[in-house]
Parts: structure tokens; C-alpha cells; sequence
């Protein structure tokens, strides 16, 4: 016969040790929010958010607005009603994601990765253009949220939230009468 407690027993253990699991992820995230604040003076905000999927491929209006029939090119209002009663049913479908904004801009939250996490908490996956990166433990988190914010693309989003200029191209020559002719007595840190 089957020891049906057993199995009991066995999802008790797994629900505690996933809700460890999933404790330790929110304090990965506080100390990660509560750093880069502190680090940009409260211009910058990084979380975990639920965020709408992009429209399909091919329209670009939203629900309400093809109901109210602001569907632009030329189209008929035949096919217009046609379109809003074929699509007035449709959802909003979300996805999890971490997020940047700048917490004194309204709609200032820009996607920085796709987010998805287990069930029991780990593994944990950080989803970065084409790169899938696996957490197995909060190490693993730790070092993908590192990786994360070191690439360039999310420096970017998160200089134009801060609202810091960034040059649209850096120059490696030095003008002659800007170089610094005396650098024999300048020092230089490796790390």
C-alpha cells in the first residue's frame, strides 16, 4: 500500500525549505534596491515587477483604442467594428521581470531582464537579451544580478533614467593643447 504520509511529510519539509528559499530572494532584492538608492541618491529604484507582455507583432493599438476606432490607415468601419468585437474579449497578459525607474518620474519603469523563479524559489533564471542566466542559490542570484547591472545595456537604461547625459561618441585622442605634456609624474592603479 502507499505511505500517503510519508508523501505528506515530504511537502511539508519541501514547503519550509521553499519558503527559505523564497525569503532569501526578497533579501537579495531589499539589499539590491536599498544599494543602488543609496548609490544614486534615490534616482534609481531596482525591483521585480509584473509588467505587460508587448503588443503582438502587427498592431500597435491598444484594446481601448480600437474600440474608440483610432486605429490608424484607412481602414473601413465595418472592418473597424469588426476588429474591436473580435478583440474587445482580449486580456492583458503580464510577465515577471526586474525592473529600473526613476521613483520621482511617473512611467519611468524600464525592463532591464525577464524574470522567472520555481516554484520552491530556486532555481531562479535572469533572462538577458539572448542569455539565460541560471541561480541555483543566493550566491548564484547575487552574482547574476552583478553580471546584470555591469552590462552595457542596462548602464544605458539606467543613465537615461537618471537623466545623466551620455556622449553619443567618445573620442580617444586628446587634443594637443588639452594633453597633459608632463605625465612623467602622474601615478597609474591597476586593479
Amino acid at each position: 500500500m502507499v505511505n500517503f504520509v510519508e508523501a505528506y511529510n515530504s511537502g511539508l519539509k519541501a514547503a519550509k525549505k521553499a519558503r527559505k528559499s523564497k525569503e532569501e530572494i526578497d533579501l537579495i532584492f531589499k539589499e539590491l534596491q536599498k544599494q543602488i538608492l543609496e548609490a544614486t541618491a534615490g534616482t534609481i529604484s531596482v525591483t521585480r515587477k509584473k509588467l505587460p507582455d508587448p503588443p503582438k507583432s502587427g498592431t500597435t493599438a491598444t484594446p481601448n483604442e480600437r474600440r474608440l476606432g483610432l486605429i490608424s490607415g484607412a481602414n473601413s468601419i465595418f472592418r473597424q467594428l469588426q476588429e474591436v468585437n473580435s478583440q474587445s474579449d482580449e486580456k492583458t497578459n503580464y510577465h515577471l521581470a526586474i525592473a529600473a525607474e526613476n521613483p520621482s518620474k511617473k512611467n519611468s519603469v524600464k525592463e532591464i531582464a525577464k524574470w522567472s523563479q520555481d516554484r520552491a524559489g530556486y532555481p531562479c533564471k535572469i533572462f538577458l537579451d539572448s542569455e539565460t542566466i541560471y541561480c541555483a542559490d543566493g550566491r548564484g542570484l547575487e552574482n547574476a544580478l552583478t553580471k546584470l547591472l555591469s552590462d552595457p545595456g542596462v548602464g544605458e537604461i539606467l543613465y537615461k533614467l537618471q537623466n545623466l547625459s551620455m556622449p553619443d561618441k567618445v573620442s580617444i585622442e586628446t587634443p594637443a593643447d588639452l594633453a597633459n605634456l608632463d605625465a612623467s609624474n602622474q601615478s597609474v592603479t591597476e586593479i
